[in-house]
């Protein structure tokens, strides 16, 4: 059996973190170093960023004010997009997705070589939160270009080389990410084998989906990550039953349930992010779980904390 560090990052939206490449950068180094501190030397770890940790840079990096202080992400959006008409008539389809098509090429590089400063500094394997765009490539004559015309809510699996092992897609989508003009991904890149073995990355909604649970447990993974953006209060009423209480829910329809009685999966990990990104508010406490139990929690539903736990695969 081998040690594993399991690490959930539950991080809070502040302006000030993403203004610029450096704040950013230093953001995300700073949150890893805190996950990290006081690990033995080389036992192994994964840290999990939240859903969208990168998709207020679409907004924020760099914009001006008046973006910023918009009262909501769609006037935010076409602010910005008037104010860069002609930049977006060549940047992708005539669509209000076209936004994340011009954002691209400005946030993507500063995103992929961020983590992969964070995944080799932590010696970890890195689950990058996600971020709303194109699929990115990079080759030597093009650089990095756009890849099609779709937008995803896309998250990236790093190695602790700093190498993306793969580009995850969000299959099924929110009402918000809908009126986004997002569309779902297919599977295939969800199951990643890396040196621990087989881990799955499966998008908030995602892992609330049996079959998608179940070819992730078929596919050999012993680990589902789960990055999170709950747009809803974690004390509040249930959006699919008022009755019920949304943290309730989570806690009991989430992995610690969908992990029971599996073939290969043993544990899941849970970021969550929380704050407020124009007039959408996040909240929820991360946490990583094994089979029917919970095997480290947040204690609050709002700001950052890291939740760590170690456990032992094979």
């Amino acid at each position: 059996m081998k040690p594993v560090h399991l690490v959930a990052l539950q991080t809070e939206l502040r302006l000030e973190h993403y203004r610029d490449a450096g704040a950013f950068r230093a953001r995300v180094l700073g949150l890893c170093s805190r996950a990290v501190e006081g690990l033995p030397e080389g036992e192994a770890r994964v840290l999990a960023f939240p859903e969208a940790f990168a998709l207020p840079l679409v907004f924020w990096l760099e914009t001006p004010e008046e973006v910023v202080r918009a009262p909501t992400a769609l006037a935010a959006g076409l602010r910005l997009l008037r104010l860069r008409w002609r930049e977006a008539l060549g940047s992708g389809p005539p669509s209000p997705s076209v936004l994340f098509h011009l954002r691209a090429l400005e946030v993507w590089p500063l995103w992929e070589e961020t983590f992969a400063q964070a995944a080799k500094q932590s010696g970890a394997y890195v689950v990058a939160g996600s971020l709303f765009s194109p699929l990115v490539d990079w080759e030597p004559a093009q650089g990095y270009h756009r890849n099609g015309r779709g937008v995803y809510n896309l998250s990236l699996v790093l190695n602790p080389q700093g190498r993306v092992l793969s580009r995850v897609p969000k299959v099924n989508l929110t009402k918000d990410e809908r009126q986004s003009f997002l569309q779902g991904g297919g599977w295939g890149a969800q199951v990643v084998q890396t040196g621990l073995g087989r881990v799955a990355n499966l998008i908030c909604l995602d892992a609330f989906h049996e079959h998608l649970v179940e070819q992730c447990d078929a596919a050999g993974a012993w680990l589902v990550v789960q990055p999170s953006a709950n747009a809803a209060r974690w004390e509040g009423p249930w959006s699919a039953d008022p009755d019920q209480v949304e943290g309730q829910v989570w806690l009991q329809e989430g992995l610690a349930r969908k992990l029971e009685g599996r073939e290969n999966l043993r544990y899941g990990l849970n970021p969550m992010l929380n704050g407020d990104l124009y007039n959408l508010h996040f909240e929820g406490r991360s946490g990583v779980y094994g089979p029917g139990q919970i095997l480290a929690l947040a204690d609050a539903p709002v700001g950052d904390a890291v939740v760590r736990a170690r456990v032992e695969v094979p």
